[in-house]
């Protein structure tokens, strides 16, 4: 019963391949030509309607940056819930989908530095945590989920290892 909001991007596909619902409406995942920056706004709806369930928002390091001023509203209103940031410091699938189009290293604008995400939860009163390694991964979810504050987890990703790693993630994350 537990709900996973996730955000288009890259990740997207791994949540839709390796998540496994159980129940109508606990996968909810931005498709076709939606808009960045669903993912928190709407963990924050899905935490107020169901204030009981475990939520998770899925997105990446540039839908995160769209709407992450959200987590403060979450923090005061009372709605605790996780923010997974897939993080590999650009938009990696319109890279991907600009140098299958263009050739490889012919991809412009898709690069960007980010603030230091667990630095920047913590400013705001939340949990933050970093992945170091895949194990840290399973581990570190169950404790942000845990918290009773909004907790942001910055997980550091290689979209060019994303055949070997969306098999692993889908182990990882059934196992939470």
């Amino acid at each position: 019963d537990d709900i996973v909001i996730s955000d288009v991007g890259a990740h997207k596909m791994w949540i839709a391949r390796h998540y496994h619902c159980h129940s109508p409406n606990t996968c909810i995942i931005s498709n076709g030509f939606a808009a960045m920056g669903i993912a928190i706004p709407g963990a924050l709806a899905a935490k107020l309607v169901y204030p009981n369930r475990k939520v998770v928002a899925a997105t990446g390091d540039g839908g995160f940056m769209m709407n992450c001023q959200e987590l403060e509203t979450a923090l005061r209103v009372g709605t605790p819930f996780v923010t997974l940031i897939f993080n590999d410091g650009g938009y990696g699938l319109i890279e991907w989908k600009q140098e299958n189009q263009f050739g490889k290293g012919n991809s412009s604008f898709v690069h960007f530095g980010n603030p230091d995400f667990v630095k920047f939860a913590e400013s705001m009163g939340l949990k933050g945590y970093r992945v170091e390694s895949a194990t840290d991964l399973v581990p570190m979810l169950k404790e942000a989920l845990a918290q009773d504050v909004p907790a942001v987890i910055d997980c550091r990703v290689d979209y060019r290892e994303n055949s070997r790693f969306t098999k692993k993630a889908g182990e990882l994350i059934c196992e939470v």
